[in-house]
């Protein structure tokens, strides 16, 4: 035999060479966002999250405000015994003894002596001796010293170097208002009685009327 070569059809097999994967061969599902397109996900995503917390807060807090309603506090100062509104005063409202007329608290003495006396009871009361202001109000006060057989003093006294009849917050008599009857000379003071103003010394045992606003 021969010692020829035989050729035979001989199939080659190589090693197939490294290509990297096209993004065609990418899964079909496989993310294709760039990296700041994530964050603005997680960004909005957290966003809604806290919405959704603060939802619920509210409604917690509605539901709190609906079930205990603020109430209003108010600071209402009490008095006793508070007299009813008289001589056109509106919820005008005076402590034990006192009698209301308009923006007044009217206090009629049960004890006696000068006008001095008077003067200081009433400046205890944080009020003063009583100065009539028109004739509704003297027909007022008359009104109410009708049961009274005293007589009462009042914020009037006589300046005898101007020889006329004072109040003591500083304003002049007014003749038309009323007419003291009587002697005014010095150490004069203006008295009250159901019927009429007169003029007594400031020395004389008189009760007094006080008044406040």
């Amino acid at each position: 035999m021969d010692s020829s070569r035989v050729y035979g059809n001989v199939k080659t097999f190589r090693t197939p060479e490294y290509k990297p994967e096209s993004p065609s061969s990418l899964p079909s599902g496989a993310c294709r966002c760039p990296h700041w397109h994530q964050l603005a996900l997680k960004l909005r995503c957290a966003g809604l999250i806290l919405l959704f917390l603060s939802l619920i807060g509210l409604s917690v807090l509605v539901r709190f405000l609906v079930q205990n309603p603020p109430i209003a506090k108010y600071c209402v100062s009490t008095q006793e015994n508070r007299t009813e509104p008289t001589g056109g005063s509106t919820m005008l409202m005076c402590p034990r003894d006192w009698h209301s007329y308009r923006d007044k608290c009217l206090f009629i003495s049960q004890s006696s002596g000068p006008w001095s006396e008077g003067l200081t009871d009433c400046s205890v009361k944080e009020a003063t001796l009583l100065f009539i202001e028109d004739e509704e109000e003297l027909k007022f006060i008359q009104d109410l010293l009708k049961s009274k057989e005293y007589q009462f003093f009042i914020g009037l006294n006589y300046v005898p170097a101007k020889k006329m009849w004072k109040w003591i917050n500083g304003s002049i008599l007014n003749p038309d208002l009323l007419q003291v009857t009587g002697k005014a000379k010095e150490d004069s003071c203006g008295v009250i009685s159901k019927t009429e103003v007169f003029s007594e010394t400031c020395f004389a045992d008189n009760r007094w009327i006080c008044q406040k606003k």
